[in-house]
């Protein structure tokens, strides 16, 4: 009897170990929207956080990937490199939010909420990855 058993084990071990996998591979194509940020588009504005900065990337296909990703970086020195938001340079500290349709930044003075962020003296090259992710 035991032998039989093992035996069918062997048997079903064997067949299982057989089976055919499948990969399936989604392409979920990712999308790169470069925007230029003026200086006189932030808005100053207070609230119970303290005074900040702040301007809106407005793009339709930011909708479709809110559920998604949404990578933001700032290129600020013309040397063709971008720092990833949220990040902080001297007093400045940089941050975003994502809305429906808008990407909306945030420019606040790090060492003191209350006192307002100088207001950018340059344009802003921003670049947007929308990153697409698949739900398996």
């Amino acid at each position: 009897m035991k032998k039989l058993t093992i035996l069918m084990l062997c048997i079903a071990t064997l067949g299982l170990a057989s089976c055919k996998k499948d990969t399936i591979v989604e392409n979920t194509p990712n999308i790169t929207i470069y925007k230029t940020i003026q200086p006189n588009s932030w808005i100053s504005t207070s609230d119970s956080n303290g005074s900040y900065l702040y301007v809106d990337i407005a793009d339709s296909r930011i909708e479709q990937y809110e559920d998604d990703g949404i990578i933001l970086s700032f290129a600020r020195f013309n040397d063709d490199g971008y720092d990833a938001l949220p990040f902080t340079y001297g007093v400045d500290s940089y941050s975003y939010s994502s809305f429906p349709g808008r990407i909306r930044v945030y420019l606040q003075n790090r060492d003191n909420r209350n006192s307002a962020p100088l207001r950018p003296s340059a344009s802003i090259g921003a670049r947007i990855v929308l990153v697409a992710s698949s739900s398996n």
